[in-house]
């Protein structure tokens, strides 16, 4: 079996990875050499795209921001999982927002605008907001919060949203896979802390699973969809609030590499060429620590001396303020046992200045 990865990141190179023990090879196509290039079995650049379809048996991706012929391309010829639908709502966050409301799915109250200026007096009118830009915005690129005491400054023009301010109790996300018999599993929810737009820390499992369980497998059936996906929702008083879905597998499941029955990257490869989704158990509680902006010289005998910890380098070329180079998995008997190694970890990578990486 061939399978095909659209864009060359540590997603794909984990999945390539996570497979290798499988009788499956892998093919991927990017503009760039990513870290997932060195290791499948063969690369073709994007203008090759109908040449790397076709040596295909099923194609997927590891990002949402990709080219439109590729995927329409792979579309056509009955190869592509997660569905096209899937992606293009997450090419455009206002479309996203539209589906999800359109489908009476519990979100943030929205607006839409054309300019930065329009977003921003749009943002007045809730006391605090978020403003996100519709293309090409993750790991809070491009997003803006505002409060009523925030003066304006200019930004670049081009498609907003405008999300009210949630002021939640906690963020969460999960974990889910469908395959094309329709069979849904998910695995534990997690409790995830972000900083500046960015995942730092997760830990599995976290409580409020039933809402979130019956809003991942409603909306993979509203989108038909095959494969992994990954969904962040904020809780308030209890209630769950969706922020956004990623049709692909996720930062917040990076944990299932050491900690389940089976990875997110395994169920992912396994629903979208055709095989059966199974059904992922929860060994202990664990988490993740993203390497941010930072390398690992030094650092590796003093993380893996806590003991229960797995460190996942990416292989990028350059070590960069807010990228992501690697995680560490962790790993534990208790909840608080999980907590106590995250807080060390985060002080071997960035010490007391963690504004300094991210």
């Amino acid at each position: 079996m061939k399978i095909g990865i659209i864009g060359s990141g540590q997603l794909g190179y984990m999945m390539i990875n996570t497979m290798r023990r499988y009788p499956i090879e892998f093919y991927v196509i990017d503009d760039n050499r990513g870290p997932s290039s060195e290791i499948a079995d063969k690369f073709y650049d994007v203008s090759e795209y109908k040449e790397f379809v076709d040596a295909c048996d099923y194609v997927t991706y590891e990002f949402e921001h990709i080219s439109s012929e590729i995927l329409h391309y792979a579309d056509r010829q009955g190869k592509l999982r997660p569905s096209l639908k899937a992606v293009e709502l997450k090419k455009d966050r206002s479309l996203e927002k539209k589906f999800l409301k359109d489908h009476n799915f519990p979100i943030a109250d929205y607006e839409y605008a054309e300019t930065y200026k329009d977003a921003f007096n749009m943002a007045k009118s809730f006391h605090k907001a978020v403003i996100k830009s519709c293309m090409g915005g993750y790991d809070g690129k491009n997003q803006y919060y505002i409060n009523p005491d925030t003066e304006y400054e200019n930004h670049p023009d081009m498609p907003y949203v405008i999300e009210e301010f949630i002021d939640y109790d906690y963020e969460a996300s999960i974990i889910a896979v469908r395959d094309e018999k329709g069979k849904f599993f998910n695995f534990e929810p997690s409790f995830n802390y972000n900083q500046n737009g960015i995942l730092i820390y997760n830990i599995s499992p976290v409580k409020n699973t039933l809402e979130m369980i019956d809003i991942a497998k409603r909306l993979m059936v509203s989108l038909d969809y095959i494969g992994v996906m990954g969904i962040e929702y904020y809780v308030k008083d209890e209630n769950v609030i969706i922020n956004e879905y990623a049709p692909r597998v996720h930062n917040t499941g990076h944990h299932t590499l050491t900690g389940s029955s089976i990875s997110q990257f395994e169920e992912h490869i396994l629903a979208v060429s055709g095989m059966d989704a199974v059904r992922p158990d929860l060994f202990v509680p664990s988490g993740i620590v993203n390497i941010i902006g930072t390398g690992i010289d030094g650092k590796i005998s003093r993380i893996l001396e806590l003991g229960k910890t797995n460190i996942y380098w990416y292989h990028k070329n350059e070590v960069r303020r807010k990228r992501k180079m690697g995680h560490v998995n962790v790993y534990g008997d208790t909840y608080a046992e999980i907590e106590e190694k995250i807080k060390n970890i985060m002080g071997i990578l960035y010490g007391e200045d963690l504004e300094k990486f991210i």
